[in-house]
């Protein structure tokens, strides 16, 4: 009887205890951890990058998984407080292997600033990283030009007298048989400016200018008191303005810019010799004896009605510069020069004869009025 109990124990025993080969004991196989044993997974938030006006791009990694599969990841973001994923969210769209993932962040407002934080979720729960914060891009804002010149400048004396000198800057003769004198130039009261020209008989001798002609005419000329220089910093310029002129034989308006210390350099935006026919001219070269001329010639139809002529000069290289030419808002033409750094004197006057052929007659008129100068300065990086 002992004997049987003592193998029926060691039977039972055997029974609950699995034994390997050698003798040792074989732990269960559990398997694993129920879904209510596993924890969030854990994240970091690591960079915002490719931000623009109504985009970005952010990356995050999941670091553990907190012991269950990871069922979604992604990146989450608010305007303000904590972000989760209850509010914006965008899911995962590259994973690696290292746990490393990113997300794109569209529909975004420009110039806002936005927080966010990557989010992974498995049966536990949602886990976040760190918020990061970042700001959108802004649509720049136009470069404002820099006005010298505006529609004004001929309103009253005092305005005139601000922005305007007499004559041409070299003094009273050019190339003509004309003779500036102040009270050739008035201001008409409307915001213009008028310009006569009468013919006189009494000697006054020639011109002391190229080349050298009788003086028959008394007649006006102005000058803006600043430089015009196309350079890195105001690398574009537009001048125009609005011009009655007459077109009979013998005179010769002109709206144009010059070298300030030397010839050239010279642009003419409009220049009317005894007909309807303007010249846009470009003058370009070493000096006054070795010139290179690019001309534009339009035909005007009722010149002495208002009209308006304009160029726009633009920086091209260190050197040279893009001139384009217009008519009443019409491209004439493009013409190119080596002009950056160059100082030019912008005038308006009222030449007499020469170009414009002779004799002339006994009396003309010119006006100006709205005339614009404005520079363009260099975006700034």
């Amino acid at each position: 009887m002992d004997y049987l109990k003592k193998s029926g124990c060691l039977f039972m025993l055997c029974a609950l205890l699995a034994c390997t080969d050698d003798g040792r004991q074989e732990e269960p196989d559990l398997g694993e951890p129920p879904e209510s044993e596993a924890g969030i997974p854990g994240l970091k938030t690591l960079d915002v990058s490719n931000v623009t006006l109504n985009t970005a791009t952010v990356t995050g990694s999941v670091t553990n998984n907190g012991g269950a599969s990871v069922t979604k990841r992604g990146i989450c973001w608010s305007k303000t407080g904590i972000p989760t994923v209850e509010g914006a969210s965008a899911d995962a769209v590259s994973i690696q292997a290292s746990g490393e993932f990113s997300a794109n962040l569209n529909g975004l407002e420009e110039n806002t600033e936005y927080y966010v934080r990557a989010f992974a979720a498995n049966g536990a729960g949602t886990g976040y990283g760190e918020v990061l914060n970042f700001v959108t891009g802004r649509t720049s804002e136009p470069v404002q030009p820099l006005v010298f010149l505006d529609s004004t400048t001929f309103d009253n004396t005092r305005k005139f007298e601000e922005h305007w000198e007499m004559f041409y800057p070299w003094g009273t003769d050019h190339n003509g048989s004309a003779r500036m004198y102040e009270d050739q130039v008035t201001l008409d009261g409307n915001g213009g400016l008028l310009i006569e020209a009468n013919r006189i008989y009494e000697d006054e001798g020639d011109s002391s200018a190229d080349p050298w002609l009788k003086i028959k005419y008394h007649s006006g000329a102005i000058h803006f008191k600043e430089h015009i220089v196309v350079s890195d910093s105001l690398p574009s310029w537009e001048i125009s303005g609005d011009f009655q002129v007459p077109t009979t034989r013998g005179s010769w308006p002109a709206f144009w810019i010059t070298g300030a210390w030397s010839w050239p350099p010279e642009i003419d935006i409009m220049e009317f010799k005894g007909n309807n026919t303007n010249w846009q001219n470009t003058v370009t070269g070493p000096d006054w004896q070795n010139t290179s001329w690019q001309t534009t010639k339009t035909t005007v139809s009722n010149a002495g009605n208002w009209h308006n002529y304009k160029v726009i000069i633009n920086k091209t290289s260190q050197t040279d510069v893009e001139i384009k030419l217009y008519i009443d808002g019409d491209q004439t033409g493009t013409h190119t020069a080596d002009f950056v750094g160059k100082p030019f004197w912008l005038i308006i006057n009222m030449q007499m004869e020469g170009s414009s052929g002779a004799p002339g007659p006994e009396y003309a008129e010119y006006r100006a009025r709205n005339i614009y100068v404005a520079a363009t300065p260099a975006e700034t990086p």
